[in-house]
């Protein structure tokens, strides 16, 4: 059997640790999502480490309200830009 190094969590400790709750982090788990957890039997030992600085990614799609914000933004700067160069000519 694998020796186990350092304080581990069980998935419901971590949940309490990450905020979430505990079917996501046996989940997460699964999916590879979380560093350096050890399947025990039917549980999921998580380094105490990995609980404290979990991270979520935030990669997914911006909402709709930010998207539309930054596309009048940019629309905004190209007027001004138009408007800036025929007050020069």
């Amino acid at each position: 059997m694998e020796e186990l190094h350092g304080i581990y969590l069980t998935s419901a400790e971590a949940a309490g640790v990450m905020k979430k709750s505990e079917n996501l982090v046996a989940q997460m788990c699964q999916r590879g999502k979380i560093p350096g957890v050890k399947k025990f039997g039917k549980s999921w030992l998580i380094p105490i480490d990995s609980a404290q600085n979990y991270n979520p990614d935030r990669r997914g799609p911006k909402p709709k309200k930010e998207k539309l914000a930054a596309e009048l933004a940019g629309i905004r700067a190209e007027i001004a830009e138009t408007a800036k160069g025929e007050a020069s000519a």
